[in-house]
């Protein structure tokens, strides 16, 4: 993926002051600030046991009390163990070069990192044969790992993981010229980033000037933050989403009851919006879904085919009435006809993906098809879209066979989703895709059939009986998703710390958005369990288990106003000062004033 134009410059002071917070920010959170930028804090534990044993609430004094001390400490040195220490001559970074990668370098270099900690890309010929001019006019040469390949072709073909990755795309998201949706989906596929480390995007708003060109930015945009159940607020923070607005995804009669219209009216909020959300979900469930399917790993968790589990998953989006063809037949004729909303039909503009064969749809006999014929559940993400919400932004997008609840896809955005949804899955490519695998995620998670020997024991531990109530009732998904993430590493973006800006470099008229986002794998929370088979074991240590529930307390609290497709209910302690939710901040805007004596100095926090 070529990042830049070799005709272009990017040296405007606008574009050099966005340039700088974002890569000192960057350095700063895996460096100085690196006990910061873990989601869960080294005395998140101990503050909750404090909570507790000054509470008046009923059994939460003999709750702290059960907590031993002794296990606190043990899972703070392992903490401690986990995220490390790093010097900004310690870390590596990569980053996207374009013509000029002295411009990024020479602030890497300011900041501390070792030249021969840094890798620079570029795989267009001539852009790659501009940036070595640029080096050795510059003279920042020695060390400097500038590479003529795609940042992609490295991802996917070394082990390598970089604490910062700098992605200056100057692109839209998605994009089908410069695949930014798969980029993004290969770099946590394949682990691109440290385990706690900053990810860099710089994405451009596409030019949506007339209804023709709003029209596929603003269906996708509002079909993915439509299940949402909390929105940023323009101002910063939260607000409550569509559904909690009377909005309908799309009202062309009433456009005040609208959702689409209200995206296409305020799109420059809500596609920033819609860059941050979706780079968590593609972070904490799409990528390591994908790593996960084709790994024998995946047989610990999950009972059956991903096929079969994606059939069942889809049913979540159409009723009873849809599945049997007895209401609505015509629609549910037209939508698996061949049109977008086929399912598989995708995997056509998959570049390389095998062709499908009849054998795909044999339903294969592992004794799952009596449980799969329970219909209880179908229509679920209709009635619950905040649960299923990947699944449910899907069927908005036409890719399942949905039925009657969702309308008909534009004709003019079929083509532009189903370049969005091929790039979702990453490569290498197979013949399951994106929507494939997530449908399967929420069969698992909802449907029991789908679990292995060893999930169906967990799900089935005695959770209200053996575990103390606290701010929520303990239910199984205290073990699910902790279970999913051991084998699958997922990342989760620390909210607290995220940054982001949006500012127009001088001489351009595109608005860039600007994302500096910490991730961390919190391996120090999901390894702190024993592996699957013997978590009910751990559940019955009173001590060792009201210890993980205090530290995913911090995952959930982060991920509270951001999604409910995990960790729904895991929360020990309620809301408050001491315990807030973290929320984003606004975007600020950077500009730059130039003061009689020409320096440049940037507006909005660092």
């Amino acid at each position: 993926m070529s990042s830049k134009s070799s005709s272009s410059s990017y040296q405007q002071p606008t574009k050099e002051a966005a340039r700088r917070k974002a890569i000192s920010r960057a350095v700063k959170l895996v460096t100085t600030r690196r006990a910061n930028a873990a989601v869960v804090p080294a005395d998140h534990i101990t503050r909750i046991r404090t909570h507790l044993l000054t509470s008046d609430a009923v059994g939460d004094f003999d709750v702290a009390m059960a907590c031993d001390t002794a296990d606190i400490k043990s899972w703070r040195r392992f903490r401690s163990s986990v995220i490390g220490t790093r010097k900004a001559s310690e870390i590596s970074v990569a980053y996207l070069a374009g013509p000029e990668p002295s411009n990024d370098l020479q602030v890497f270099l300011e900041c501390g990192v070792r030249p021969e900690n840094i890798w620079a890309f570029e795989d267009e010929k001539k852009t790659f044969a501009s940036g070595l001019g640029n080096l050795r006019q510059t003279a920042l040469l020695r060390g400097v790992k500038f590479v003529p390949i795609s940042i992609e072709d490295y991802f996917t073909g070394t082990p390598r993981r970089f604490d910062v990755i700098y992605l200056d795309a100057c692109g839209p998201l998605p994009s089908q010229d410069q695949k930014t949706t798969r980029l993004l989906a290969n770099l946590f596929r394949h682990s691109a980033l440290a385990p706690l480390g900053v990810l860099i995007t710089n994405f451009a708003r596409p030019d949506v000037s007339s209804d023709q060109k709003m029209e596929p930015y603003a269906h996708l945009v509002s079909s993915y933050l439509y299940p949402k159940s909390f929105l940023d607020a323009p101002g910063g923070g939260i607000t409550g989403g569509a559904q909690e607005h009377g909005l309908m995804l799309r009202n062309d009669n009433d456009q005040s009851e609208s959702f689409y219209h209200e995206v296409a009216k305020n799109f420059d909020h809500y596609y920033g919006t819609f860059i941050t959300r979706h780079i968590f979900d593609i972070a904490a469930l799409i990528a390591p879904l994908a790593r996960l399917a084709n790994s024998k790993l995946l047989g610990l968790i999950f009972k059956g085919e991903v096929k079969q589990a994606a059939e069942r998953g889809e049913r979540f989006v159409r009723f009873k009435p849809d599945v049997y063809g007895d209401n609505n037949a015509e629609e549910s004729d037209e939508a698996s006809s061949g049109s977008s909303q086929s399912g598989y039909d995708i995997s056509a503009d998959l570049e390389g993906a095998p062709a499908k064969t009849e054998s795909d749809d044999d339903v294969s006999a592992d004794g799952l098809k009596s449980e799969m014929e329970q219909t209880e559940m179908d229509g679920d993400a209709i009635i619950d879209p905040p649960a299923f919400s990947l699944l449910w932004t899907f069927a908005a997008c036409g890719y399942y066979a949905s039925g009657s609840d969702f309308d008909e896809i534009p004709a003019d955005c079929e083509k532009f989703l189903n370049g969005w949804l091929s790039q979702l899955y990453g490569t290498p490519t197979d013949k399951k895709t994106a929507p494939d695998i997530v449908a399967a995620y929420y069969a698992w998670r909802h449907d029991t059939a789908f679990r292995s020997e060893a999930m169906r024991e967990l799900s089935s531990y005695p959770y209200q009986e053996k575990m103390p109530f606290l701010c929520d009732v303990p239910t199984q998904e205290i073990g699910l998703y902790p279970a999913f993430a051991q084998i699958a590493y997922p990342a989760h973006c620390n909210i607290r710390e995220a940054k982001r800006y949006q500012y127009v470099a001088e001489g351009k008229t595109a608005s860039m958005y600007l994302d500096v986002l910490p991730f961390d794998e919190c391996r120090y929370v999901y390894d702190w369990l024993s592996a699957l088979h013997l978590i009910p074991d751990d559940w019955n240590d009173l001590s060792a288990q009201l210890t993980f529930r205090f530290a995913l307390d911090g995952i959930a609290k982060e991920n509270r106003w951001y999604g409910e497709d995990f960790l729904f209910g895991c929360h020990v302690v309620g809301e408050s000062q001491k315990f807030p939710m973290s929320e984003l901040g606004a975007r600020s805007q950077i500009k730059i004033k130039t003061t009689k004596s020409s320096k440049l100095s940037s507006l909005g926090s660092g």
